[in-house]
């Protein structure tokens, strides 16, 4: 375990005596095995798990700096805590200290399976919760299609985050308990209801308040967003006033932002300047069409997910 009072500090330094720090506090999150190879040494270091947990804070101004260094997916493998600031009280009821250290010296309790080497005993997900599990991620995955790059990440480990929260939640509850009770043996569906309310309607929302000090402009993360429909969707025109009624996207919800996206996509070249077509009866409507190069280069444009990806397309 790693507990940092300013964990900027700790990412900052990652990679100033070993290029592959980051990459190896990466690996550190999933528990398998890492071997480690040293010329000075023939014999490797071998890790059976490797599995660390950091606990830490850092300023708004630190964080800043660390989200625009670029998204490795270290950042993502944080939950990530900002609350709104209450008023400072002095606390009038001493904490239950001895409750608290009984309650947790079960976990003493429990012991890896007596192999050699000994291995970690593996608690399932119960059946009755899959279904749940299955929901969360398939709101994540159509979350992740309009989030920006730093949320994307965020979102693709909600799912692996949920169960571990759930794992957590089935054993403390198992640490509170009175009497003696062997320890789960399965996280039920009570647990991973409670994980995925704890993630859906606090760790993500402060993961994007989080992560909104380095988030582009509004005119920016808005072209961003058109930008990903028109990869999704390929038309050969873009009207604004047919996007607003009907598709609805995130962000670009009157005339007016769909405009300012649609003419930063202009200054990109993803879209023609707007012409008037008449095939829409009398009354003119604003008309972009799309940059036909940009079939061509479908494989590339895929990929973008950020306002400056967007713009170095540059189609002609």
């Amino acid at each position: 375990m790693i507990v940092r009072d300013e964990l900027a500090g700790w990412i900052a330094s990652m990679k100033s005596f070993n290029s592959g720090a980051r990459a190896f506090w990466i690996e550190a999150y999933r528990g398998r095995p890492y071997r480690v190879e040293r010329k000075t040494d023939p014999d490797p270091i071998v890790v059976p798990h490797l599995a660390v947990a950091v606990y830490g804070g850092t300023q708004p101004d630190k964080l800043a700096r660390l989200l625009r260094e670029g998204d490795d997916g270290l950042l993502a493998r944080l939950l990530w805590v900002w609350p709104e600031q209450i008023p400072f009280r002095l606390g009038e009821q001493p904490p239950r200290v001895e409750w608290a250290i009984n309650a947790l010296d079960r976990l003493r309790e429990l012991d890896l399976q007596r192999d050699d080497p000994p291995r970690p005993i593996l608690v399932p997900l119960a059946v009755e919760a899959r279904g749940s599990l299955e929901r969360l991620a398939r709101d994540m995955q159509r979350r992740q299609q309009d989030a920006a790059p730093l949320l994307r990440s965020a979102l693709g480990k909600a799912r692996g985050q949920a169960l571990r929260l759930s794992l957590v939640l089935e054993f403390l509850w198992w640490c509170a308990e009175q009497g003696v009770l062997p320890p789960p043996i399965r996280i039920g569906p009570r647990a991973f209801a409670a994980a995925e309310v704890l993630m859906t309607k606090y760790f993500i929302p402060m993961a994007a308040r989080a992560y909104g000090e380095a988030q582009p402009t509004t005119e920016h993360r808005n072209a961003a967003v058109l930008a990903r429909w028109i990869v999704r969707s390929w038309p050969e025109e873009l009207h604004p006033r047919q996007l607003q009624r009907e598709v609805r996207l995130p962000g670009l919800h009157t005339a007016e932002q769909i405009r300012g996206a649609a003419e930063a996509l202009v200054a990109s070249g993803w879209l023609r300047s707007p012409h008037r077509p008449t095939r829409f009866g009398p009354r003119t409507q604003v008309c972009y069409r799309i940059n036909p190069r940009l079939r061509s280069q479908n494989a590339w444009v895929g990929s973008c997910s950020s306002p400056d990806a967007c713009r170095t397309a540059q189609p002609q």
